[in-house]
């Protein structure tokens, strides 16, 4: 009887655990640093921020204004099709490569203060 007990006692505490997931910073401006394994060069400025209360994120894409809605369960992360502004700014390489990756998301983790965002197992995006 009493490893019964202590066998679900112990489910109980690893389920918890599991639950106890960092949160991914609601609020928070997350600046980009990395995309896939590039570095964003200095004077890019690539944001994101997560609403809670509306469920959206929004930010800036180096030179146009985003946002969209998201769903968070867990780990487990999606991005809806962001919207933007269209203005044209000289140099759009860093915004072309940065909106197309929100909606392949699936997954987030938050390790030693830096948001990561994950598609398919791997790390797609890194902000400080």
């Amino acid at each position: 009887m009493k490893k019964i007990f202590f066998f679900f006692v112990a489910l109980l505490a690893l389920s918890n655990l599991q639950s106890c997931k960092t949160t991914i910073g609601y609020g928070k401006e997350w600046e980009l640093t990395q995309l896939y394994s590039e570095q964003v060069p200095a004077g890019t400025r690539i944001m994101i921020v997560f609403d809670e209360a509306n469920t959206r994120y929004s930010g800036t894409a180096s030179c146009n204004n985003y946002n969209g809605l998201f769903k968070l369960e867990g780990s487990s992360l999606r991005l809806a099709q962001p919207v933007s502004t269209k203005k044209m700014c000289p140099d759009m390489t860093w915004e072309n490569k940065y909106l197309p990756v929100l909606t392949k998301i699936d997954a987030w983790d938050v390790i030693d203060g830096k948001l990561q965002l994950m598609s398919q197992g791997s790390v797609v995006a890194i902000y400080k």
